[in-house]
């Protein structure tokens, strides 16, 4: 049997993170280990999807370019998680961040999102402030010790080319001028996990991307084509029908983009509503 489904790019996110939660690794880390969640609006779905709760919004991509949230400073939710059997623990601080990554060993687990990824399975996170911010130098470290990544990314954000050879291309101080912050990007190694993997997750199926994008909100979308046994595929139209309509994962005032005169202002770089050079 089989059926042909168009995901929006909030609805991909959330089926990400439905299948990241009937993964077997991450359910047999969250029994004998602990897991990081970096945040962003897929790894905030996954959060839901774990532990019932949000997370921060920090950086976003919105039609006026590289912005961050307005109101970051003000939501108590984390931007980074520990999950540790039943245990939040929060890593807002560069402090936490020295106490608990050192403690992580390869029967662990990080769940990112990125940015952008390639046909060769590279992905990056671009990084809007000087070394990433508090999160990101850290990441290296984890990579040294072995430990295992999980990079949550929807299929909007598959690039042409190799993007190894973009690293070294981007920068932040390689902008003379950026619509929001200029931002370099920052390579992250790990298992790839999109809309495809999350539906062949959830269901004993194969899934096809057919088709990208669309109008009337469906810009940045996927359309699969999903072929399997019936009750199988039936399985996934359930899903499909639930999460259809699906907004972003998040506190709606964490999701208002910054302006000009915010308090991230000062960690950007080349950013021309800064300047108030464009309004």
């Amino acid at each position: 049997m089989r059926i042909q489904i168009t995901l929006t790019s909030p609805e991909g996110k959330r089926i990400i993170a439905k299948g990241i939660k009937a993964c077997r690794k991450v359910q047999q880390v969250r029994r004998k280990g602990k897991i990081i969640l970096k945040g962003g609006t897929t790894v905030s779905a996954v959060a839901e999807e774990l532990c019932g709760k949000p997370m921060k919004i920090s950086g976003m991509i919105t039609p006026r370019g590289t912005l961050t949230s307005k109101f970051k400073h003000e939501i108590e939710f984390p931007h980074g998680l520990i999950l540790k059997g039943q245990q939040i623990i929060p890593l807002d601080s560069e402090e936490a961040w020295e106490k608990e990554a050192p403690r992580f060993t390869p029967q662990d687990l990080v769940i990112t999102g990125a940015n952008a990824f390639d046909s060769y399975g590279h992905a990056v996170i671009m990084a809007g402030s000087y070394a990433g911010g508090k999160t990101l130098p850290f990441f290296q470290s984890m990579h040294i010790e072995g430990i295992p990544f999980l990079i949550a990314v929807g299929l909007e954000k598959l690039v042409p080319g190799n993007l190894w050879e973009v690293v070294s291309f981007a920068g932040r101080k390689k902008v003379d001028f950026s619509y929001g912050m200029s931002v370099g990007l920052v390579p992250i190694f790990g298992e790839i996990f999109t809309e495809v993997q999350a539906l062949e997750t959830l269901a004993k199926v194969r899934a096809v991307v057919i088709g990208k994008g669309g109008i009337h909100g469906a810009e940045g979308s996927s359309t699969l084509l999903i072929e399997g046994a019936r009750k199988e595929v039936l399985k996934i139209d359930e899903i499909y029908q639930e999460l259809k309509g699906a907004g972003l994962s998040g506190v709606s005032r964490n999701l208002i983009p910054c302006s000009r005169g915010s308090l991230s202002c000062k960690d950007h770089l080349g950013c021309l509503y800064k300047r108030g050079l464009r309004e």
